[in-house]
């Protein structure tokens, strides 16, 4: 998960977020199953007017495995770190800082789940190294046994709910590497997982294990 820094909130959600909070906070006490949607206005949906700039912010990459591109351009999910669906956070249902470009399978593992411990990747104290670690003989991300106690549970609880350690997540970060290593264009924005990539360049299939 790939520390980031949040660009200023786009001037539509300036003008219109706290009503399109309040309308989507209306409609699901009038009816709870109500599904979510993005209001429009100048001929847009919020969803279009944030994209942009969301994107922007991870330079297209998933905000939380950090997979590029996205395996479905067309649906480019948006994900609501605190969920919409619960009703403790419907003020945050257009809220800028809730909002992230994100692929599918981390939004679908996640899903409506919440943890108070949730890491954000755009936090100011914030940083990889704080929380985790990788294995390059196994494509494992773990929580840095280093951390103290309290960085480590939240380290584990956001490797679970976004699925960040899955045996696929796994297999494809040691493919993105070992594709890296032979690549003669290595425009780092351009690849799939860069944090493992980044730390783990100079890594031969030989050594046991490399971390930061």
């Amino acid at each position: 998960m790939r520390k980031q820094t949040r660009p200023p909130k786009p001037e539509i959600l300036e003008q219109h977020g706290e009503r399109w909070s309040r309308q989507w906070a209306e409609l699901r006490a009038k009816n709870p199953s109500a599904g979510f949607q993005w209001y429009q206005a100048e001929g847009q949906t919020a969803r279009d007017w944030c994209l942009p700039a969301l994107k922007e912010m991870t330079q297209g990459h998933c905000a939380f495995c950090d997979a590029f591109p996205l395996e479905d351009r067309s649906k480019e999910p948006i994900e609501h770190f605190k969920p919409k669906s619960e009703p403790r956070f419907y003020a945050d249902a257009f809220a800028w800082d809730n909002l992230y470009y994100c692929c599918e399978r981390c939004q679908g593992s996640k899903g409506e789940r919440w943890d108070d411990n949730l890491l954000r990747p755009d936090a100011a104290d914030y940083s990889f190294e704080r929380y985790f670690v990788f294995d390059y003989t196994t494509g494992e991300m773990k929580a840095n046994p280093c951390a103290i106690p309290a960085d480590q549970a939240r380290a584990e609880i956001t490797i679970r709910m976004y699925g960040l350690d899955t045996p696929q997540r796994r297999r494809c970060r040691s493919l993105e590497l070992r594709q890296w290593q032979r690549s003669d264009e290595r425009v780092l924005d351009d690849w799939a997982y860069r944090d493992f990539l980044d730390a783990g360049d100079d890594w031969k299939p030989e050594q046991q294990s490399v971390t930061f």
